[in-house]
């Protein structure tokens, strides 16, 4: 089932509400390990085992995989997501679904506006090993690319699937959402920009933000149907 669909009242047992709280205390874990020394050592030995060291630190493989990784990592940059979800939104204005298209937006937007406070919030630096593999120019945890990526790719693929019948079609875009901002958060780590603690962090908080939206939504809907009762 498309999750846009489900209408039913979040409740204090509801399993979304579970599994949100799990993860933001799983992102909360992360977010202190990260700054321990064994935090540290992990992020550390995972970036170098990606990496060819000699006279400067690059990605390891041949040049046209470092080329690749590069093309990959710009399937999380805000140029792409800004650009993909501008062509999903001009086609829900042309079909008339004006609502569906500002929840997406919404929905969207707050997660990349999120992903920058929490960058902001937290201001860690980071990894200073790899060099000229891309720029960057934000701080380290999380990765935005990861939860950004995650937060639109499984917005668009949830309003694009509603649009069909078949459930397997449904749960194919979801998938290749998922494998898109998997694709995106790896290639951040392969390039040496991201510690792998970065992408983690970003993807559990893409997560959060997600459920705690849909959680949102059935809420709203709820107190709709109650009104016209």
């Amino acid at each position: 089932m498309n999750f846009l669909d489900r209408r039913s009242p979040p409740t204090v047992t509801d399993p979304a509400i579970v599994l949100t709280a799990a993860l933001a205390v799983c992102f909360t874990f992360i977010a202190w390990w990260t700054g321990t020394e064994a935090g540290s050592a992990l992020d550390r030995h995972l970036l170098l085992a990606l990496q060819s060291v000699g006279d400067t630190t690059s990605p390891r493989g041949p040049a046209w995989l470092n080329e690749a990784g590069r093309d990959l990592t710009a399937l999380g940059s805000i140029s792409v997501l800004t650009l993909s979800t501008a062509l999903v939104t001009g086609w829900l204005l042309l079909t008339r679904q004006l609502s569906l298209a500002l929840g997406m937006l919404i929905v969207i937007a707050g997660g990349i506006a999120a992903s920058f406070m929490l960058k902001w919030g937290f201001s860690q630096p980071r990894p200073d090993l790899v060099s000229e593999a891309t720029q960057v120019f934000t701080s380290s945890f999380p990765s935005s690319h990861a939860m950004s990526s995650l937060v639109t790719f499984v917005a668009l693929a949830a309003v694009l699937g509603r649009q069909g019948t078949l459930a397997a079609a449904r749960r194919y875009m979801i998938a290749a959402a998922l494998i898109l901002s998997l694709v995106s958060g790896f290639s951040r780590v392969y390039l040496g920009v991201h510690w792998p603690s970065d992408v983690i962090g970003g993807w559990m908080a893409g997560a959060v933000w997600l459920l705690v939206a849909d959680l949102g939504r059935r809420l709203l809907l709820t107190q709709m149907d109650r009104a016209k009762n």
